[in-house]
């Protein structure tokens, strides 16, 4: 009974972690390279889609 009272609060610490992470905003050190790593991944697919249309 205790593991099934442990499992249950693992699951409602990683699941509140979880919500934590996608409501609250990031700090700029940590958007601004993500958005650059975007930026080129989005190149790099757009171009990979055009040469396997040729």
């Amino acid at each position: 009974m205790i593991f099934g009272f442990a499992y249950l609060i693992m699951v409602l610490i990683i699941t509140s972690g979880w919500v934590l992470i996608a409501i609250l905003p990031k700090p700029g050190f940590i958007e601004k390279p993500m958005e650059s790593i975007k930026e080129n991944l989005r190149v790099l697919i757009n171009t990979q889609k055009k040469e396997s249309k040729k």
